[in-house]
Order: structure tokens, then C-alpha cells, then sequence
């Protein structure tokens, strides 16, 4: 069952750190590269598709990590259930700042004007990246604890 529970565990958790590492390094600069119209109206419509597969994805990561967690105390394996444990608060921590800090501003950029974005457009999206930057580290860190508990001992 463990033996399962990793693999289910990494995969998903891996897409969540996959998605989110992407839209840092090729998404984000894509974006800040577009006029304030464009940006917006791309902003716009990607935070009404990205949802759908993220919120189901990001829980059953967070419920995979957990199982593995417990069903490794259960095992025996301690190392690899602290791991999971850790790997299970990054994830979580993912979530709480997705739902926190981003969605909020999700939330008041959907109601924005591309041709006339508030003045602060600028601030508002610079402290959507700053909590993106957080959930994806916090991602990718989930990740590399979930590879740490597959492999010890």
C-alpha cells in the first residue's frame, strides 16, 4: 500500500509543483511582457480555466501526502512519515496561500477593465507574484520531500 501511495503521492504532487513552476518561469514573464490591456484580458481568462484543474489537483495531492504519511507510521517506515508529514505541510501551505493570497486578487482582477485597470494595477500584480513565488516554492519543496520519503529507509 505504501509502495502505491508513493507513487500516487509523487505524481500528483508533481503536477501541482510542474504546473506552478511553469507558470513562474514561462507564464509569468510571458504575461509582464503584454500591454496593460493584454495582460489583463489574458489574466483574465486563464484565471477562470486554471481553477478547474488546479483546486482538485491540489487537494487530492494534499490527501495523497497525507495517506502516505499515516500509512507509512503505520509500516513503520518513520523517516519517510516525517517526510510526508513535512511534504504534507508544504502542501497544504500551497493551498493556504492560494487561497489567502492569489485568489483574492484573482478575484479584483476579474472585476478589472482591461482598456482601464485600477492605478495600482502594478502593486496588486506584484503581490500576486510574490504569493505565486510562495506556493510554488512551497510546491516544489513538497515535491522533493515526497522523493526524500519514497527513497528512505
Amino acid at each position: 500500500m505504501v509502495s502505491a501511495l508513493v507513487v500516487v503521492s509523487l505524481v500528483l504532487t508533481g503536477l501541482v509543483a510542474g504546473t506552478m513552476t511553469i507558470g513562474l518561469v514561462a507564464v509569468r514573464p510571458a504575461l509582464h511582457s503584454l500591454p496593460t490591456t493584454s495582460y489583463v484580458l489574458v489574466k483574465q481568462a486563464f484565471d477562470i480555466s486554471y481553477p478547474k484543474l488546479m483546486k482538485p489537483l491540489q487537494i487530492t495531492s494534499l490527501l495523497s501526502a497525507v495517506a502516505l504519511t499515516v500509512a507509512a507510521a503505520v509500516d513503520g517506515a518513520t523517516t519517510s512519515a516525517i517526510f510526508a508529514a513535512v511534504a504534507s505541510a508544504a502542501v497544504l501551505t500551497n493551498i493556504l496561500v492560494t487561497v489567502r493570497g492569489d485568489l483574492p486578487i484573482n478575484n479584483a482582477m476579474a472585476t478589472w477593465k482591461p482598456e482601464a485597470p485600477p492605478s495600482d494595477w502594478q502593486a496588486q500584480r506584484a503581490r500576486w507574484d510574490f504569493f505565486n513565488s510562495i506556493r510554488t516554492t512551497a510546491a516544489v519543496s513538497a515535491l522533493v520531500l515526497l522523493a526524500v520519503a519514497a527513497t528512505a529507509a
